[in-house]
């Protein structure tokens, strides 16, 4: 197996590995406590073919957390975070130390895609699921992927985009294919549901996003689904979001 650039835990299969899921965690986490939770080890039981990977963010200073005695202003994360409660400003466009904190995570990301495929991720890792899996090599400066990934499928869980302009012009030529499972507590505080609700909807100048239409999950496009809960996962959430991964993994790869 190739070098990766980070640490992480998996939850191998228990069938023919016909597929794998890499699950990027939220701001704070990590990925032994994220592949621990219940939720995640039911969904992992009931599709059993695939195994799953959650890579550790590397250790960074936020600079929203810097004064607040509830938190450490160093955690792992994906990228740095500049204010708090989480809104899109396109002034984050132009900060060069942002946009190259989301361009480390993408390649960190890339290589865990080069060494099995297929992304997901939760919160701040989500945002970086949608970078990864959507973007083109805009996003990575040198890069193989010149032309992005051809992923199975995209997850992201309570996440929301950044970097909105650029982001519109660094997409993949195989984005329009791909199909993103996009769940959303409307009781999420730290990422609103506006907030995230307005990223789909920016995606979908590019690409059609669908609002809880149970019957179209796992086509390409965005299917964007609320749920009644804060920053966590729904039971409802995890057996749509199985429904979804049995659509676009199916068991026979």
């Amino acid at each position: 197996m190739m070098s990766l650039p980070l640490t992480f835990v998996t939850i191998t299969p228990k069938t023919k590995h016909t597929a794998t899921v890499i699950f990027a965690h939220g701001l704070g986490d990590n990925g032994l406590e994220f592949s621990n939770n219940k939720e995640m080890r039911t969904i992992a039981s009931q599709l059993p073919h695939i195994k799953w990977v959650f890579p550790n963010a590397p250790e960074r200073s936020i600079t929203a957390w810097k004064g607040d005695t509830r938190r450490q202003s160093s955690t792992r994360g994906w990228f740095d975070v500049l204010r708090e409660p989480l809104m899109y400003s396109s002034e984050h466009d132009d900060i060069k130390e942002y946009d190259e904190g989301i361009m480390q995570s993408v390649k960190h990301l890339d290589a865990f895609i080069q060494s099995e495929i297929n992304s997901g991720g939760f919160g701040q890792g989500g945002a970086i699921s949608l970078i990864t899996g959507l973007g083109d090599s805009q996003w990575r400066g040198t890069s193989d992927t010149k032309d992005g990934w051809k992923l199975g499928g995209i997850i992201c869980l309570g996440g929301w985009l950044p970097m909105r302009e650029k982001y519109k012009k660094r997409l993949s030529m195989h984005a329009s294919t791909i199909p993103v499972f996009w769940g959303h507590g409307v009781q999420n505080e730290s990422v609103t549901w506006d907030l995230s609700w307005e990223s789909a909807r920016f995606i979908g100048d590019k690409l059609e996003v669908r609002y809880g239409q149970y019957t179209k999950v796992g086509e390409s496009g965005v299917s964007f689904m609320s749920y009644g809960v804060a920053h966590w996962m729904a039971e409802s959430e995890m057996e749509d979001l199985r429904l979804f991964l049995k659509k676009v993994l199916p068991w026979e790869g």
